[in-house]
């Protein structure tokens, strides 16, 4: 039997995803070009806080690119079905 979906339960379009995804990595990837940029033109504490932020930008713009939805992906959970117990006493002629 074809598993049946509810509307709620379907993602999203692998399309809209992908430019979801791509917007937000682009966003996070021009604010790492500014980051490198002001190290050039700053000094003090302000170059250290924006090398920092040149240099773990990328990890977390993956993250957070790759974040379906800013939700969390939950899990389906599998029902355990019993086997069905059959009387056999019926089929194989031993009446009691």
């Amino acid at each position: 039997m074809p598993k049946s979906h509810v509307v709620t339960s379907i993602s999203e379009a692998p399309e809209r995803e992908r430019t979801r995804r791509m917007v937000i990595y682009t966003i996070s990837m021009l604010i790492r070009f500014a980051c490198v940029a002001l190290v050039v033109f700053t000094s003090g504490i302000w170059q250290w806080i924006f090398g920092i932020g040149a240099v773990l930008l990328p990890y977390f713009a993956v993250v957070v690119a790759n974040n379906v939805g800013g939700e969390v992906k939950e899990t389906e959970s599998h029902v355990k079905v019993e086997p069905l117990a059959i009387d056999l006493r019926n089929h194989l002629g031993d009446k009691q």
